[in-house]
């Protein structure tokens, strides 16, 4: 009986041990001199808009809701914010006022915050209209046959990050536009404006390249180090300085502004790319060192029980 309660204790030491190896820990330190590259690919993700502005105070209110959110249904969904050029917001961004427009193309009467919009679909108004954003998240589910398949290629170089975005199965795309959006997470919220949340806010957009697929010409670019492209689908790469961390890259297949307004709605793919995985406690703790105590507890108690018996 102590031999098997011996085994059963190394057993769960062990897969304690195997499961800490893969939680990811954010680690003090940087890469400053090394290159490092990550890819992304995908196309099923269900894109979420949201008209929000820093002065609203159920916007702050949902906003740490909709991270977790977005976290926790990974690839399922790819959200984005956009504050508004309206004098009082305290970031503006031009990147998000440019999505805006496009906005006021399917939805004139888009204005009350917070609002969200699920793939082009109906405005819902306030905190209390997210069951019906989770319900249309599920339509667009159910109802997403088929969808572009897009990879995003993603170099960084010490504070310089470059995103190449390519279809990957591309004979047949010609139509509609790529669209590649920078958008911010943990972003602070600089003092003088009235700010009834938290110091930061999340899924803010603030930078956007869109490529016309039909003639390979970059159609819009806004806070960007540079935006370039030979043919949309298959070199079309933005180069930015994100301003911390902890930020998403979203690549979009979607109609061109002229499109929507002649009746095409929705998106063809979507893809994001998240610089962390998770959002995690900081810590300086080396991994190496838990997995030493897991092993070093484990072997103390085999060898307790041993010399017991």
């Amino acid at each position: 009986m102590v031999i098997a309660y011996a085994r059963l204790c190394t057993f769960t030491i062990i897969s304690i041990m195997l499961v800490a190896v893969q939680i990811p820990i954010i680690a003090s330190g940087s890469v400053d001199s090394q290159v490092q590259t990550y890819s992304v690919s995908g196309g099923r993700s269900i894109l979420i808009e949201e008209y929000t502005a820093t002065w609203c105070p159920s916007c702050a209110e949902i906003d740490p809701y909709l991270m977790e959110f977005s976290y926790a249904h990974g690839p399922r969904v790819a959200m984005v914010a956009y504050h508004p050029s309206d004098g009082v917001d305290a970031f503006q961004p031009l990147a998000a006022q440019n999505r805006i427009d496009r906005l006021l193309i399917t939805h004139p009467g888009i204005g009350s915050t917070p609002t969200f919009i699920v793939e082009a679909g109906p405005l819902r108004i306030g905190p209390d209209s997210w069951p019906d954003v989770l319900l249309d998240i599920l339509n667009k589910e159910v109802k997403r046959q088929s969808y572009t398949q897009l990879r995003l290629d993603i170099q960084q170089n010490n504070d310089t990050w470059t995103a190449t975005a390519k279809v990957v199965d591309n004979d047949s795309i010609d139509y509609g536009q790529l669209t590649i959006m920078i958008v911010q997470h943990e972003k602070i919220v600089p003092e003088g404006f009235d700010n009834p949340g938290g110091p930061t806010r999340d899924k803010v957009l603030t930078a956007i390249a869109e490529c016309d697929i039909n003639s390979s010409t970059i159609t819009s670019e806004v806070n960007l180090l540079s935006a370039e492209t030979t043919s949309c689908i298959d070199n079309f790469s933005v180069t930015f300085s994100p301003e911390n961390e902890v930020f998403s890259v979203l690549l979009i297949h979607e109609p061109t502004n002229s499109q929507l307004e002649n009746g095409s709605l929705g998106t063809f793919g979507v893809v994001e790319f998240k610089s962390k995985a998770a959002p995690v406690a900081q810590s300086n703790v080396d991994i190496s060192l838990l997995i030493f105590a897991f092993v070093f507890i484990g072997c103390a108690l085999i060898f307790n029980v041993r010399k017991k018996k």
